[in-house]
This record gives structure tokens, C-alpha cells and sequence, in this order.
């Protein structure tokens, strides 16, 4: 866990199906019985059953219980800080750990400042350049950005990216990670039409070192084209994520979580271009797929049900004589409800 599987980029967020939650959910259960057995049979101060207990951990957070796997983490912590040192590799994982996994939960405030304290550990221990050094020096800047402080986020990400292609490679995969991430809080911090650039750059050598179908390099594309569109360039957005999502069925299929994401920004930008009537039936061809894939309640499918809404009844719905249509009674037209997906 930690910045290298901590889907900064939001085409990750797009939901699991039934079918995954249950596999995951047997997978933490399975772990934690495995924990309680370790537990019984060597003690708590044991090593193996200290690390079985961080399986679990990571298991919990993979299933989407953050908030359980950040108080695991925060136990293991102290325990592997009480055996083996504060500075141990094993206690600072645990605390990176912790981190995400309160920011993830909704905390970011607490996570940013546990971040920090563990950066701050690694750059005692490893130095400023050590790639787990640069790996909780980027997380730390996550979550100063999802606390509220893009520019300070960009503005720590930046030495942090140059010194990952010093020490790594410009194309190493911790460097694209990192490069990408410093795009997303340069986008939020005002400038998205660098955010654009830099993540244009970005998809153009993930797609050289690890190929045009690898779901790294469609994620690239992806916020290259949401960036561009909110630079006010929509058209040259919907044009982007209209190939985008060709190659993404093919690689990934109509229904994948992260094609259903790129199809709603697709959406999205049709509209923004100028043709609510296409926008409405891309919306509501995703609205059936995401009630096939994600189920009825699931808040992606409600985000583009009311995005169909909006694109019907809401003020940038044109009609042929270009008079808004008709809005029913009881429809919402005072904003988009269905807001695409940020990148």
C-alpha cells in the first residue's frame, strides 16, 4: 500500500463489482483467521504473527475498509516500534500504512501529519534520496493536496520528481507515478493547461515502456483529456477521450470500472462541445451498464443518472430550435448532478 497502489488517479475510483467486494471480503476473513491462529501459536511479540496481523491489515484496506485497517496499522505500529526500534523498516511501514489508510478513510489532516513524521523518519534513516525516502516524501504531499493545499502538494512533489529521475529513471515506474501525481495537484492548483502538458508527456512514454493497452497508460490519457477540457478546450477533450474509450473497451471492455469513468467524461465533454443530444445517449448507454456492473445504488450509477438528467432538463440541454427543453416537474435543473469525474 502507499503512494505506488494508492490510485491517485481517479479513473481507479471508479467502483468494484459484486463479484470482486465478496472475493476480497473471504480474502480479509481467511487473513484474519490466519492471524488469530499465529497469534495463539507464537505469541503476540513474535515476528510472524506481527507480520500476519499486517497481511490482514492490507487486506482490509484492499477491500475498502480503510478506517479498520488504519487502526490495525496503528497497533503493528507501536508493537513493531516496542520490539524492533521506531526506525525499524517494519514499524515505518506500518505507519506509512496507517497514513494512507486514514487519508483514504476521510482524514487527511491526521494522515498528513503522521505522513510527515514518517517522511522525516525515512530521510533520517535512508537519506533525502532513497526510493522509500522519495516514496513517503510524495505520500506526505498527497495528503497535504487532499487536505486542502494543491500548490504546497505541487510545490513538494516538484524536487521529489527530479530527484526519482535521477535516481530511477525518467520512466521508472515510482518516477511516472510521481510525475503523475505532481500533474494532478499542478492541475488543482490552478493550471490546468500545464497539468495537461505534463500528463500528455507522461502518457506518451508510459505508452513506450509498458504499451498502448496497459491500464497505466490509458489512466494517463485519460486525465491528459480531462485537464484539457478544463482548460477550455472541450472539444479537443472530447476528441481525446473519444479514442480513448475505443482503445479502453478493447483492452478493457465496455463495463471495466475504469472504462465506465471514461465514458462518463466522455459524456461530459460531447456536451461541454456543443451537442447535448449525443451526451445524452452516451449517458444513458452508461446508465445501463453501470447498473448491470456496479448495481442500482451504487454512486457512480447515480452520478450518471443525474448526469443524464442534467444533459436533459438542465439549461445546456438545447432543443433543434436551440429553446432549453421543457424541464418536468420536480426535475433539478440548477446544476449538474452528474459531475464528470476529476482527474
Amino acid at each position: 500500500m502507499g503512494v505506488e497502489n494508492d490510485a491517485t488517479q481517479s479513473v481507479r475510483a471508479a467502483g468494484r463489482d459484486a463479484t470482486g467486494l465478496a472475493r476480497e471480503a473471504g480474502r480479509a476473513q481467511a487473513l484474519r483467521e490466519k492471524a488469530d491462529a499465529a497469534l495463539k501459536e507464537l505469541g503476540p511479540d513474535h515476528p510472524g504473527a506481527l507480520d500476519a496481523r499486517a497481511d490482514w491489515a492490507r487486506a482490509l484496506g484492499e477491500e475498502g475498509q480503510a478506517a479498520e485497517a488504519a487502526a490495525v496499522f496503528g497497533d503493528l505500529a507501536t508493537e513493531y516500534a516496542r520490539l524492533l526500534g521506531p526506525q525499524h523498516p517494519d514499524a515505518l511501514l506500518s505507519r506509512h500504512n496507517q497514513a494512507f489508510c486514514l487519508g483514504v478513510s476521510g482524514n487527511a489532516v491526521t494522515a498528513e501529519a503522521l505522513a510527515r513524521d514518517v517522511a522525516a523518519d525515512f530521510v533520517q534513516l535512508l537519506g533525502e534520496d532513497d526510493p522509500e525516502t522519495l516514496n513517503a516524501r510524495a505520500a506526505w504531499a498527497r495528503w497535504i493536496g487532499e487536505g486542502g493545499d494543491a500548490g504546497a502538494a505541487a510545490r513538494i512533489l516538484r524536487p521529489v520528481v527530479d530527484s526519482c529521475s535521477d535516481v530511477l529513471g525518467p520512466v521508472h515506474a515510482d518516477t511516472l507515478t510521481n510525475r503523475h501525481q505532481h500533474a494532478h495537484w499542478v492541475g488543482h492548483a490552478g493550471d490546468a493547461a500545464e497539468a495537461a502538458r505534463l500528463l500528455r508527456e507522461i502518457a506518451g512514454e508510459r505508452e513506450q515502456v509498458l504499451g498502448a493497452a496497459d491500464p497505466d497508460t490509458l489512466t494517463a490519457r485519460h486525465d491528459c483529456a480531462v485537464w484539457t477540457g478544463e482548460s477550455g478546450d472541450a472539444a479537443g477533450a472530447r476528441d481525446q477521450l473519444r479514442a480513448l474509450v475505443a482503445d479502453a473497451v478493447r483492452a478493457l471492455g465496455a463495463g471495466h470500472r475504469d472504462t465506465l469513468v471514461m465514458r462518463h467524461n466522455l459524456a461530459h465533454w460531447t456536451g461541454e462541445s456543443g451537442d447535448p443530444g449525443t451526451a445524452r445517449a452516451l449517458l444513458e448507454a452508461l446508465g445501463t451498464d453501470c447498473v448491470r456492473v456496479l448495481g442500482p445504488a451504487h454512486p457512480d450509477t447515480e452520478n450518471a443518472r443525474r448526469a443524464l438528467d442534467w444533459w436533459t432538463w438542465g439549461p445546456k440541454a438545447q432543443g433543434a430550435a436551440g429553446e432549453a427543453a421543457e424541464q418536468p416537474e420536480g426535475a433539478s435543473g440548477d446544476g449538474p448532478g452528474g459531475e464528470p469525474k476529476a482527474a
